[in-house]
This record gives C-alpha cells, structure tokens and sequence, in this order.
C-alpha cells in the first residue's frame, strides 16, 4: 500500500489534495499533519512514500525543511505545494533534495500528473520549471536572474525575506531561524542593496511583484 502524508496548515487545502491524492491511487493511505513538527512526529512513527508539503506552516517556513525531512527518512519523495512563485523557489527546492514543485493554483489534472510522476518516476517538473532547469544547464543564473530580481538572492536571503515581508522584526527572524540578530541584520542589508530598495514597503512591493507572497 501506497503511504502518503499531506502536511499543511489549511485544512480546506489538506481535504482538497486528499481527495486528488485518491483519485489518483485509490489504494493509497493518506495521513494528514497540520504542522511542521506534527508533521516530523509522523515521519519518525513510520515510513512514508510520498509527502506533499506546503512549504509556509506553522514551525517551518524556510528551504531547510527538505534537508530535515530526509533527515528522518532519507528514502521519501517530496513533493513541494506551494502558493509560492515556481520561477524563484522551485529549483532552489529541487536542489535542497525535493523530488518536485507545484504551484498551489494549478489544475486538478496537473496535481494528479505531479502525484503519480513523483511516485512512479521518483521526479516531477512542471514544463515552466523544466524550461529554468535546462536554462540553468544551458545559459547559466544569469539567464534566471535577468527574468526576476528576486532570483539574486541566496537560499537563506530568501529564507529572511520571507520573513520580513511578513512583517517580522530583526529578533523575530533571529528566533525563526535559529540565527543571531546581527546575522540577520547583515542579511538584511544584503538583501535591500541586491534589490535595491530602501525600506520594508519596498521590499514587500518587490515580492508582491516577482513571486507568490
């Protein structure tokens, strides 16, 4: 039997993609979490095949998650839902050990096509996200990086970024990602000099522009 576990904080999306996720194998057991560390909890009790994790819930919102999910289970595919843009976040995802990226606003046909790839095939790409890999080979980042702005960024820029668009201060980050405040501050104005912005509104606006925040 084919074991599956959906983490996500929205319970309307977790119905929803059960209800995919059967569709597609009907014999498949489908497990659900609400949280990051529920979510860990039931990786460590059994293994699982597939898990379909939203990558912005409670207790984890950064690219880190992946490396601690194989951590658990070294062996699981993972196959990132997000709302979050494909053209910033799915190849840094991929790269972290991630078997695939889907974007929250595809079809229903696309999430089955993505769920079986992965299960089948162990890999899944959407066709705009398979065009950015082979850029990536071909023509290299700067390629990626003259379509987004956000593309400049590091993984751990990204991480920072998505959380002071949200609205948190310095020690907030610091707490959430496990950094100190004088780190996250250097990442701070990393990030506002690569983007050029001055300020926290402008930073919003640039991620309301380029990606899925």
């Amino acid at each position: 039997m084919t074991e599956i576990l959906i983490a996500d904080d929205h319970g309307i999306v977790r119905l929803g993609t059960s209800i995919v996720v059967k569709e597609a194998l009907p014999l498949a057991k489908v497990t659900q979490a609400e949280d990051f560390n529920e979510m860990i909890k039931l990786l460590s009790e059994r293994p699982y095949d597939l898990l379909l994790l939203d990558i912005n819930m409670p207790g984890g919102n950064n690219i880190k998650m992946i490396e601690k999910v194989l951590v658990v289970q070294p062996n699981i595919k993972i196959l990132v839902f997000s709302s979050y843009d494909e053209t910033l976040y799915a190849l840094r995802y991929l790269q972290a050990g991630a078997a695939g990226y889907l974007n929250k606003n595809t079809s229903k046909a696309d999430l089955k096509e993505a769920i079986l790839a992965v299960i089948q095939r162990g890999k899944y790409m959407s066709p705009e996200v398979r065009e950015l890999y082979y850029n990536t080979l071909t023509m290299g980042k700067s390629v990626l990086r003259a379509d987004n702005p956000l593309n400049k960024l590091s993984n751990r820029e990204v991480d920072v970024a998505k959380y002071l668009v949200q609205g948190m201060g310095i020690m907030e980050v610091s707490k959430a990602l496990n950094l100190s405040t004088s780190t996250v501050s250097t990442y701070k104005t990393r990030i506002f000099e690569k983007l050029q912005v001055d300020n926290i509104a402008e930073l919003i606006e640039k991620f309301r522009l380029h990606s899925g925040v």
